[in-house]
């Protein structure tokens, strides 16, 4: 698990470091490089005083009788040490330093690198056309770089004794500046299972704020999806006892009776109870199945108009029973993308809810069209009807209209709006021309 604390510091402290580095890198060059600057206009100065001492010393006497003097003077700094210089007079030494040798220090004019003793030794070597007279002055790298790492030391010991401080203070910084996502684990945690109010949106950051906003929504679903199925189970509890209860009488009169008539009378009944409960636990297991965001990644391309044609195959036994004619009106294959078992079972308890509502004699009407995109499916029939004021509650589960006697389990519109929902359609409820129901249901087909 990532650590936002932890990341947050690695990247402060990364950024910090690699600025610090590159500050750094630079200075020591700006450093070193402005040291070979003085240190060679040094140089140049000193090249300057030997020459003029040394033509004002030829021009009072000869060259040739120019005594050569070696200078031993005594030491008053270390550093002389680490100074040299020559003058020459074509191939003549007429003046040296104790510490430089008898050859020519310098192979070329201007400045050059070379080495005296093994030692790393900077030189510059300029001659005057006039007199002749070459001069040599060299100086020891080591004092350049001593130098340079004495000003370097001075600048950044400072910081060096600051970044420990500055860490702490980075640390201390982010954990101070995270403490509200502290605070809000530890609401979190102390939450019970069942204590889905919505968090407090007080003295959140703005930064995580939309997270916040979106946990409170997710609560707000979960609330709503706990109490539906908590009324969904007592709903469901309360429709299985009335058929068992009917289920226990019968048998009880069943066992009591010596009536053979009235005995078979109450295994039919019981019969019939158990086909009721059968059917209701069969519309509770499906309704229970379809959940819309498992089946999304299930989406085929099926043929509805195949679906249809199927669907009223498989209930024509019934509507030959109930004496109700079923038309189906089609021009043409209509392709659609959903799940075929879906629309099977969507079909299929839209027609089973019309015959109980279609008197003998009467007719349900099926028709298929594709128009702007969608696709709609009508159901008509020439039943009872359904009162305008009733018709935003009749998909509501264990939903019964006041005065409906036929057996039912008030599930199987439920289905059918949970599958149209979970095909992203729209259902509609209106009259029809024969004065029943029309219900119409309009899927996108993109």
């Amino acid at each position: 698990m990532t650590s936002i604390k932890k990341r947050i510091l690695a990247i402060l402290l990364a950024t910090f470091t690699t600025i610090w580095v590159a500050m750094m890198s630079f200075t020591w060059y700006n450093t070193e490089h402005e040291i070979e600057e003085v240190f060679d206009a040094q140089l140049a100065q000193a090249t300057n005083v030997l020459f003029g001492l040394t033509l004002h010393k030829i021009t009072e006497q000869d060259p040739n009788d120019f005594a050569f003097t070696f200078l031993e003077p005594g030491l008053a700094h270390d550093y002389e040490k680490k100074l040299a210089f020559q003058v020459w007079k074509g191939d003549r030494l007429l003046l040296r330093s104790s510490n430089a040798p008898v050859f020519l220090m310098a192979k070329q004019f201007g400045y050059s690198d070379g080495s005296i003793n093994d030692g790393l030794w900077r030189f510059l070597q300029r001659k005057d056309d006039e007199t002749g007279l070459l001069v040599v002055v060299g100086e020891e790298y080591s004092v350049r770089q001593e130098l340079a790492n004495t000003i370097i030391l001075q600048v950044f010991w400072p910081i060096l004794i600051v970044l420990p401080i500055l860490g702490f203070l980075i640390v201390l910084g982010v954990k101070t500046g995270l403490q509200p996502l502290q605070k809000l684990t530890n609401e979190i945690i102390k939450r019970s299972a069942n204590q889905l109010n919505p968090v407090s949106m007080e003295n959140i950051p703005s930064e995580i704020s939309p997270i916040i906003i979106e946990i409170n929504q997710l609560l707000k679903k979960l609330k709503r999806a706990i109490d539906t199925e908590r009324q969904f189970t007592a709903d469901a509890a309360h429709e299985l006892r009335t058929p068992l209860a009917a289920i226990k009488t019968q048998a009880q009169v069943a066992q009591r009776t010596k009536d053979n008539d009235v005995q078979i009378h109450a295994l039919d009944k019981i019969v019939e109870g158990v086909d009721r409960s059968s059917h209701l636990v069969e519309q509770l297991l499906t309704l229970a199945r379809l959940d819309p965001e498992s089946m999304y990644g299930e989406f085929e391309t099926i043929d509805l108009s195949k679906i249809l044609e199927q669907s009223i195959a498989q209930v024509s036994h019934i509507a030959l029973e109930c004496e109700i004619n079923i038309s189906l009106s089609s021009d043409k294959q209509i392709f659609l993308k959903g799940i075929g078992v879906l629309f099977d079972v969507l079909i299929t308890n839209l027609l089973k809810n019309s015959f109980i509502y279609t008197p003998k004699g009467g007719h349900v009407d099926v028709t298929i069209m594709a128009k702007d995109k969608v696709v709609v499916v009508s159901i008509s029939d020439s039943g009872v009807g359904i009162p305008e004021a009733l018709r935003s509650r009749i998909f509501d589960r264990f939903y019964r209209a006041p005065g409906v006697t036929q057996v039912g389990s008030g599930l199987g519109l439920s289905i059918v709006k949970r599958i149209v929902d979970i095909h992203s359609g729209k259902i509609t409820v209106v009259d029809s021309n024969s004065g029943g129901a029309t219900i119409s249901i309009e899927f996108p087909n993109n």
